[in-house]
């Protein structure tokens, strides 16, 4: 069902958003860390002056304007060993904030590609509709197969739409549908569009042969990618396109994720009345 289906993708969003932000709390402390490889190579430097009972080593910082610091000592310990701990303490946070960094982009990813099946689901019209998005579900982790349930047939299409200047519109329901319209149906001349940075379906415009789009049909196709997008309650959208030659998939990307370097924008309204629909 819609809505068990949007409960459970918008539960897995909240979890890795949570995540996220601590991810990102923890690298923000974990920048801290120049401080102590500072602490050892002032200790390093000064340390010869400490007596057994300092607990501190005061010590002009030359990475700070000579400013004087004031460095807590272990006074058991010896100033080489007092060094090696801040030292110790630095590679520690260091290796932390690359392991980090990893795990962001993770589940960054995650997000991204959460918030694009959520968009999914709200453009869906039909049981046949969410086939698709329930397999991509799957087939990334997110829901467990269930057993011996049989795989459903696909009966779901892109929507279909003409221009009032009579060129066929590709709209894809789902992240499935958008890598087949753009990489195994569009020709390298046909017009892609997509609603700039947030998740939204991929448009094609068929150019059968004509040199140039008319501005109607590109209009069109803007308020399509606007409507079909996570920005369709907003009153505009910023749309990017190209030729469908410019888009690129990632090696291992998920599907509807795509690269592109060489783009026009326009700002169009998500509204579709009037664009005239195929059944």
């Amino acid at each position: 069902k819609p809505a068990d289906l949007r409960k459970h993708v918008n539960t897995l969003l909240e979890r890795n958003q949570k995540k996220y932000s601590l991810q990102m709390k923890q690298l923000k402390d974990s920048e801290k860390r120049e401080k102590y490889k500072v602490y050892g190579e002032l200790i390093n430097a000064f340390g010869y002056g400490l007596t057994p009972d300092d607990k501190f080593l005061e010590a002009a910082n030359y990475y700070d304007d000579n400013k004087i610091i004031k460095i807590p000592i272990d006074n058991t310990k010896t100033p080489a060993e007092n060094a090696q701990k801040y030292f110790d303490k630095y590679g520690k946070m260091k290796r932390t904030a690359e392991a980090l960094n990893e795990l962001i982009l993770e589940t960054k990813g995650q997000i991204d590609h959460l918030e694009s099946i959520q968009n999914s689901l709200d453009i869906a019209l039909s049981a046949d509709d969410l086939v698709q998005i329930k397999d991509e579900l799957i087939e990334y982790g997110f829901i467990k197969k269930g057993k011996g349930s049989k795989k459903q047939k696909v009966k779901s299409k892109p929507f279909h739409y003409i221009s009032s200047d009579g060129f066929d519109m590709y709209v894809g329901k789902n992240n499935y549908q958008n890598d087949e319209l753009t990489f195994k149906f569009a020709n390298g001349g046909d017009m892609w569009f997509h609603a700039k940075k947030m998740p939204g379906s991929h448009v094609i415009v068929r150019l059968e042969g004509a040199g140039e789009l008319p501005d109607s049909t590109y209009e069109e196709a803007a308020r399509l990618a606007a409507y079909y997008s996570s920005g369709r309650t907003a009153p505009k959208v910023e749309i990017d396109y190209t030729e469908r030659r410019n888009i690129k998939k990632p090696a291992g990307a998920k599907p509807g994720f795509v690269i592109y370097h060489t783009n026009y924008s326009m700002i169009a309204e998500p509204r579709i009345a009037g664009i005239e629909e195929v059944q």
